[in-house]
């Protein structure tokens, strides 16, 4: 229920998040804005084939870890709010968000206080 929750605030604050915002380098320098607000420290911003690239030190990561788990608010809980950004862009902007990812995905970003999140076209 919580997820769910979390899920429609993230869909209702991308309406002013991304107010005016309908290309991919504009939702990004929204995001980037947004994450810096929330006291999150950039790293990275390379730009990959079409897509904005944002790497980022994942301070929440292990926050509440030792009573909940490790990933519960990080993946469980502030990714719900991240999906309703997802939604919100594919629905009004044909625009793909791929919401925070951990780093050991990509080949050259593998440390694992990094985390990544991508925007490009749909």
């Amino acid at each position: 229920m919580l997820e769910k929750i979390l899920h429609w605030i993230g869909y209702v604050l991308a309406f002013v998040l991304f107010l005016g915002a309908n290309t991919p380098s504009a939702v990004v320098e929204r995001l980037r804005l947004a994450y810096r607000i929330v006291g999150v420290e950039i790293v990275e911003t390379p730009r990959i084939d079409g897509t904005e690239r944002t790497i980022f030190l994942c301070p929440y990561r292990n926050l509440a870890a030792n009573r909940f788990g490790r990933k519960w608010l990080c993946h469980e809980k502030l990714d719900r709010v991240d999906d309703g950004y997802v939604t919100f862009l594919r629905r009004h902007r044909d625009i793909h968000y791929v919401r925070p990812q951990c780093c050991q995905n990509l080949t050259y970003c593998d440390e694992s206080a990094y985390c990544y999140s991508e925007v490009s076209r749909l």
